[in-house]
């Protein structure tokens, strides 16, 4: 038996998780069996339209839309989440996803108590706009000292 039988995998789908998901492969040679793909997303995210320049917008016109704007939102995130899903099946995993609403740190944490996995990968330093803006901290650090099972914490890796 694998000292990693089952893996979370939390995934905001950026670089740096795409870095983290090489790893998560990587594990399969040590026979780990069950990857738990987890894609979170923030309350402040999922209520306010994310848009190239969204000066250039009427505000009206999207506050109007908001429940269409953000059924594409979850359809676009469901596709990636899938995408990810697959990717790791050809591997040899089984793969079950999670896609949620709520605050990282904490929905990482009560997601491997809840499943029960073995090891938590996640990248480090993959802050979103409102974390860098406000210096809220990391969710990485904060997985960390929470979580009850081993953390394997993958730094961005340098281009060659």
């Amino acid at each position: 038996m694998s000292v990693f039988n089952t893996i979370l995998y939390p995934t905001d789908f950026s670089d740096l998780a795409e870095v983290a998901k090489n790893y998560v492969s990587r594990l399969k040679d040590a026979n780990a069996k069950k990857v738990i793909v987890l894609h979170i997303i923030h309350p402040l995210e999922f209520s306010l339209p994310q848009f190239d320049d969204p000066f250039a917008l009427d505000v009206a016109a999207i506050y109007a839309h908001i429940p269409e704007i953000e059924k594409a939102i979850l359809d676009r995130h469901q596709e990636q989440l899938q995408q990810v899903k697959h990717e790791l099946e050809k591997v040899g995993y089984e793969v079950e996803t999670v896609m949620t609403v709520g605050n990282p740190k904490e929905e990482i944490v009560n997601t491997a108590e809840e499943k029960k996995v073995n090891v938590i990968v996640i990248g480090y330093h993959g802050k979103g706009l409102l974390e860098r803006i406000l210096e809220m901290g990391s969710t990485t650090k904060t997985v960390i000292k929470k979580a009850q099972c081993p953390v394997l914490v993958v730094k961005k890796e340098e281009h060659r």
